[in-house]
């Protein structure tokens, strides 16, 4: 019982070192700033800190978002939420093909030092779930079945 404990213990500690919660007086100035003016209308801002990563999770027109900064100021990936519609034609001509009977459950589109990938879970039925990442040309990065 005792070494059930510690290990839960461990986990606990280890899960909070990698990802604090900061409150807006803890972020840098320089960084709040850039973020506020690159992002005038967010709502629902929380930040947190991941090693020498500041991620900020907001809402913005509808939609969500998370962006990470360096500790200088700059964003290398940035991560939203968007709808069928606003997928490449390519992409969703491969979902068509491939995935025939799935129906598009959620969108992530992610921006990583100027690459851009599609995120995309797809449901069949009650129970079969897939989720695959596109390229902007409709070809599938990666996939697994959920």
């Amino acid at each position: 019982m005792r070494t059930l404990k510690i290990i839960a213990l461990s986990l606990f500690s280890v899960a909070t070192l990698a990802a604090q919660d900061l409150n807006m007086e803890e972020v840098p100035t320089e960084l709040m700033a850039k973020f506020q003016q690159e992002y005038p209308n967010a709502t629902d801002v929380e930040w947190e800190k991941e090693g020498d990563a500041y991620e900020v999770e907001f809402d913005m027109d509808g939609e969500e978002h998370e962006v990470w900064y360096s500790a200088d100021g700059n964003s290398p990936r940035t991560e939203r939420d968007i709808s069928e519609d606003d997928l490449p034609e390519a992409v969703r001509s491969a979902i068509a093909t491939n995935y025939e009977g799935y129906k598009v459950d959620s969108i992530k589109m992610t921006d990583e030092d100027g690459t851009t990938t599609y995120e995309v879970e797809l449901e069949k039925g009650w129970t079969e779930k897939k989720e695959v990442v596109f390229d902007s040309n409709g070809n599938v990065l990666s996939k697994k079945d959920d």
